[in-house]
């Protein structure tokens, strides 16, 4: 129970970094000069967007259908609202796990 409801906090933490890390991106647009600038962009990618994408995965036919994507083709990317919008299903679902496995537990357990 307490290891899916860290989960569901690690997603939500993650999610908050990518949007953090996106809106950054998109304010400030130039490069660092240098190394730092591809150790920068390694964690970016390691760290923020190939989690992103393994999360979103599940998600990708429901996206499509709904317009969310961005790019056609085997690296889509979905839109911003379509990353929230996944990440909040699995927060649910993880949340959810949580309080049922809370509620069986507390029922087999002697008055």
């Amino acid at each position: 129970m307490r290891v899916l409801r860290f989960f569901a906090g690690a997603v939500t933490f993650h999610g908050i970094l990518l949007g953090l890390a996106s809106a950054y991106q998109t304010v400030f647009l130039g490069d660092f000069p240098g190394k730092d600038s591809e150790l920068i962009g390694l964690v970016y990618f390691w760290i923020m967007a190939v989690p992103a994408l393994v999360l979103t995965f599940p998600f990708h036919s429901i996206l499509w259908k709904c317009g969310l994507m961005n790019a056609p083709g085997w690296f889509a990317w979905p839109k911003p609202i379509g990353i929230a919008l996944a990440y909040a299903v699995w927060v649910v679902i993880l949340l959810g796990l949580a309080q049922i496995v809370q509620w069986k537990h507390d029922k087999n357990e002697p008055a």
